[in-house]
């Protein structure tokens, strides 16, 4: 059963090519436009990306199909670009050799060639943080901002020690069994999705009433499926015991904010603090009363403070 409980996790995790049409680059240098479209990488396969707004600076947010709905308030004084990481979303599959987090950091820069972005602020949400600040780390000079919101603790011990028990009281059993017999019949790769985020919805709120409220229409993407997931996240598992990422964010320079929900009972909360505290200058919000998926159980309590940072303040 504890296998099937991590299986039904790392599902609710996440988690032809359209021409974009060449224009005149915004204030912030990007050639970007409003639309849909897949970005082909120099080391094989594409991104899929949705560009939202069309004005000012240029921020980037990976994991469109998780993101784009809550964050696209974002776009009405920026230009978003939200992309699905190769293996993820609506972008191709990959092998596990290609899920990296060195190839992951590089095929966000091709993304920046990409659009002409000459800076680009940046949102990590979850796990996701680390592929932001892991860019930020790696490209200082090309990052304006930087916004991580509920990510993951920068050390395996801190991350894999933390176990609430809000998880097991808030995990419902029966639509646990329901994941594993639709996986051992075959059942559809959606239908296996939404169980398996009604099984596990109570984590990932800081009101257990509130899952009810969201509907997981990252199901409807191709690659969020068990195995595209465990494959993306096989990087973690592989540095499970020596995994410690706090000297490489010391090297971060973009002015960044850190936003930690209260009840956060994915990743440890204290590990956004533990972040905050390693990225030079960086700047901590809490947000009482929520959890690891504020944006969609009170997008405002976490969209308030993005967009007071992205506007300079």
């Amino acid at each position: 059963m504890r296998r099937g409980l991590l299986i039904v996790l790392l599902i609710t995790l996440g988690t032809a090519c359209s021409g974009k049409k060449q224009s005149e680059p915004n204030a912030a240098g990007s050639t970007a436009t409003p639309g849909t479209g897949f970005v082909t990488l120099p080391s094989g396969g594409r991104l899929y990306y949705e560009v939202a707004g069309g004005s000012g600076d240029t921020i980037v947010v990976p994991g469109a199909a998780y993101w784009s709905s809550p964050l696209a308030p974002l776009a009405q004084h920026h230009t978003v670009i939200f992309y699905d990481l190769l293996g993820r979303g609506r972008s191709d599959t990959a092998g596990p050799a290609r899920i990296v987090m060195d190839s992951i950091v590089s095929d966000l820069e091709a993304l920046r060639q990409h659009f002409n972005a000459q800076r680009i602020g940046l949102v990590g949400v979850s796990v996701s943080s680390l592929v932001a600040a892991g860019y930020a780390a790696r490209y200082p000079d090309r990052v304006s901002r930087l916004a991580l919101v509920n990510p993951i603790a920068l050390t395996a011990g801190a991350q894999t020690s933390y176990r609430p028990p809000e998880r097991a009281s808030r995990t419902d059993s029966a639509a646990v069994k329901e994941v594993m017999q639709l996986r051992a019949t075959n059942g559809s790769r959606e239908a296996i999705c939404r169980q398996a985020w009604k099984a596990n919805s109570g984590w990932f709120v800081g009101d257990a009433s509130a899952s009810a409220r969201i509907d997981p229409t990252w199901c409807a993407a191709p690659n969020e499926t068990v195995d595209a997931t465990l494959m993306w996240l096989g990087y973690l598992s592989n540095a499970a015991g020596s995994w410690d990422i706090t000297s490489k964010v010391r090297s971060i320079k973009a002015p960044t904010l850190v936003v930690q929900a209260e009840r956060d009972y994915f990743v440890n909360p204290a590990g956004a603090k533990a972040w905050a505290s390693a990225i030079p200058g960086a700047k901590l919000v809490s947000l009482p009363g929520v959890g690891h998926f504020v944006l969609y159980e009170k997008p405002d309590a976490a969209l308030a403070p993005l967009q007071e940072f992205f506007s300079g303040r």
